[in-house]
């Protein structure tokens, strides 16, 4: 639920908005630069240029990994600053709504510490923290999946709880019996 002038709630008066917006146009130059250096660096030639080779094919696989990893790296950290860019411009809209400062989720106003730490949150820590809650005996969904695979029969996982129960599939198409 998005707090604001539209549910009659007047624009934070507590905090300087226009400061608050400086930080953030800031930030996203910083971060628009950052984009901008990866894609010009690392993603303005391909594989076979980088490494300066006319054929993969007869490369070591150690120098090829190396150079995959550099590129996936580079990768990941520009997908992470394109998510940046993204909370960045929704802060900067809610501060032209007039809603910036207050949780999307429950509608309280975030602390100033809180968004002097993080401009670009929409969160209060209450609900930050309720969000990141995982339920109790939560696991990731890959082991479900990893524990019952045919072609390796499964695998162990680790737990904190000592007397879980081995819920590995016993028996099926894939299996045979014990002999």
């Amino acid at each position: 639920m998005d707090q604001g002038l539209s549910s009659g709630r007047s624009p934070r008066t507590d905090i300087d908005l226009h400061e608050f917006e400086r930080i953030l146009l800031r930030q996203r130059k910083n971060v628009s630069e950052g984009v901008r250096r990866i894609k010009e660096g690392t993603f303005a030639e391909s594989l076979k240029d980088s490494t300066g080779e006319s054929s993969t094919y007869d490369q070591h696989s150690a120098d090829l990994a190396a150079e995959t990893f550099e590129r996936e790296k580079d990768l990941g950290l520009k997908e992470g600053m394109e998510n940046d860019l993204v909370e960045i411009d929704r802060a900067l809209d809610r501060i032209r709504r007039g809603t910036y400062g207050y949780c999307v989720s429950c509608g309280a106003p975030i602390l100033e510490g809180r968004l002097r730490a993080a401009p670009e949150t929409e969160l209060c820590v209450g609900c930050k923290e309720s969000h990141e809650a995982q339920p109790p005996g939560w696991r990731p969904v890959e082991e479900s999946v990893l524990r019952n695979f045919p072609p390796m029969g499964g695998i162990e996982t680790l737990t904190d709880d000592i007397s879980a129960e081995d819920k590995r599939m016993t028996e099926g198409p894939h299996r045979t019996r014990p002999r």
